[in-house]
């Protein structure tokens, strides 16, 4: 086996690796709070779009975790359908129908480009606005820093422009993501002291 493929082994390791803390985490504690259903839906759209590319461009490394990734994208969505508005599920099916037209187009690879966007950008909106976090799960975005680094170096080997776009989004997202998450907490236990203080002070 070629270092491409090697490559390719170890971003799937990576990417089935990164897909499995969040659902966990809202298994286990059913908080969901700062978790946006709307980059859960688009994620699992995601995985279905890179099983069909994968499968266009007959490259198993993609289609075949690709369809992995399909089954914890499916829990996720599951464990946050009482979270997912009317309006997540219209804004959802809008961007499969925008992925089925560009894939009938020939524009697929474009589509999966902009996806990246369309993925993390709700949940990096959310995490932006929000003050409790708790639901997020840390350990997914640390991992997604190292899927997006994986993935990178396979698109390049591979002269993949698709995967080389997924690496930089993904990698920007999870860098933002990671900073407000820490800041959130940070400030909860600045807020939690200052009301034992205060606390203390009236007693």
């Amino acid at each position: 086996m070629d270092s491409t493929g090697m490559l390719g082994i170890v971003a799937s390791m990576v990417f089935i690796a990164r897909l499995t803390p969040q659902p966990l985490r809202l298994a286990r504690s059913g908080v969901a709070d700062g978790v946006s259903p709307l980059s859960a839906l688009n994620g699992l759209i995601a995985a279905v779009s890179w099983l069909v590319y994968g499968l266009l461009v007959d490259d198993p490394v993609v289609w075949i975790v690709s369809l992995v990734a399909v089954l914890p994208g499916v829990w996720t969505v599951a464990l946050l359908r009482r979270e997912t508005t009317w309006r997540d599920l219209l804004t959802a099916g809008a961007w499969a129908g925008s992925v089925v037209t560009a894939a009938l187009a020939g524009y697929l690879a474009a589509a999966l480009a902009v996806g990246v966007l369309v993925t993390q950008g709700p949940q990096v909106w959310r995490a932006c606005r929000e003050r409790d976090l708790s639901g997020l799960s840390p350990a997914t975005w640390g991992l997604s820093i190292l899927d997006a680094a994986a993935w990178g170096a396979y698109g390049v080997a591979a002269d993949d422009a698709a995967l080389i776009g997924y690496a930089v989004v993904l990698s920007s997202s999870a860098v933002v993501v990671l900073t407000r998450i820490r800041w959130t907490r940070s400030q909860a236990r600045s807020d939690g002291a200052k009301r034992r203080t205060t606390s203390s002070a009236m007693t």
